[in-house]
């Protein structure tokens, strides 16, 4: 096994998913199939949940009060593990510039000759602010034998902190979390599931495996269920012991259990409801709310033990509040601690 990447950090994060290239148009009403029209803007950014997440992440880092000045300032260190294109293509400059902070070039997999990063066309309706997505990804998909290679490549075995999967593809997300759970020297490390877009149904089969599962509305709608807290209560009994399980509903704030480790039952419930600014203001951009609230909520697992759940959750659910009140990401990590 090679050297550590990073030898004095006490913890990674390590975040695997997608990365996606946006394409917003800002768009007054829903289009009318075959006919013309303008849009209002036009926003070319990285995307992706797992991009999205870093990207929140490092900031919220790089701005943490409670970080001591004699603390190394890298004490948690940020890694991407997706498959990207080209090295020396375009595309891979603007995700560079998107996640300065991260580690790309020691965990993610180029497929040479690829130019272009998976992307998405976003149109976004100024009306109700509803989100119409389509996508087109070209890039071979990473495989389990990719993941275990990396994983081990990267040298971070018998170190501290997460893997979190945005799990796009099920089976091989199993197979990179029971590849996780049977090695001794990642025993140490946590792990984390999005469990977002209910056709992805294998995604509850690595859910029972998980630390931490973050729910979408979506997922719960689409399994029955009116509100977060009977869905939750749904999910106890095959969860693991201990784990933690969050579901966020929008306007509707967002939800937590964590189960107890020497039963079925229950060691605590929390909810919140949405945050509300000090002064009204009305929406800007959903797109990446999901992916602020789980940022949130891995940095407060990470670096703020101490705090109750109650706290935690509030803390990711204000982020994700003041995510929807301003295009894109920027600025979120000095908001937050107002700095």
């Amino acid at each position: 096994m090679s050297a550590p990447i990073l030898e004095n950090a006490h913890k990674h994060i390590i975040c695997i998913g997608a990365i996606y290239v946006d394409t917003i148009l800002n768009v007054p009403h829903f289009p009318i199939e075959d006919q013309k029209l303008r849009a209002k803007k036009l926003t070319r950014r990285r995307g992706g949940n797992t991009g999205n997440t870093l990207e929140v992440l490092a900031q919220l880092l790089e701005h943490d009060p409670g970080l001591e000045t004699d603390q190394d300032p890298q004490a948690i260190q940020l890694h991407l593990l997706a498959v990207l294109p080209d090295r020396q293509s375009i595309t891979m400059a603007l995700i560079r510039d998107s996640l300065p902070r991260v580690d790309l070039d020691h965990s993610c997999i180029f497929r040479e000759g690829h130019m272009e990063a998976a992307s998405s066309y976003i149109i976004q309706n100024e009306q109700n602010l509803s989100r119409t997505i389509v996508s087109i990804n070209e890039l071979p998909e990473m495989t389990a034998n990719e993941f275990t290679a990396q994983a081990s490549r990267m040298a971070i075995a018998d170190n501290h902190g997460w893997f979190h999967f945005e799990g796009r593809i099920p089976d091989v997300t199993l197979e990179c979390v029971q590849y996780l759970r049977s090695k001794k020297e990642f025993a140490s490390f946590k792990i984390s599931v999005e469990c977002e877009k209910p056709e992805r149904t294998g995604m509850a089969d690595v859910a029972r495996l998980a630390d931490v599962v973050f729910y979408s509305r979506l997922w719960a709608d689409s399994n029955g269920y009116d509100n977060a807290t009977t869905f939750l209560e749904s999910q106890i009994s095959s969860a693991r012991p201990g784990a933690l399980l969050c579901c966020t509903w929008g306007a509707g704030g967002a939800t937590a259990v964590q189960k107890s480790t020497t039963s079925h039952g229950v060691l605590e419930w929390e909810s919140v409801h949405a945050w509300q600014p000090e002064t009204k203001q009305s929406l800007v951009d959903t797109v990446g709310a999901g992916d602020t609230f789980v940022a949130g909520m891995l940095f407060t697992l990470s670096s703020r033990e101490d705090w109750k759940l109650q706290e935690k959750l509030q803390f990711a659910n204000q982020l994700a509040g003041r995510k929807v009140l301003q295009d894109g990401f920027a600025g979120l990590g000095r908001k937050i601690f107002r700095v």
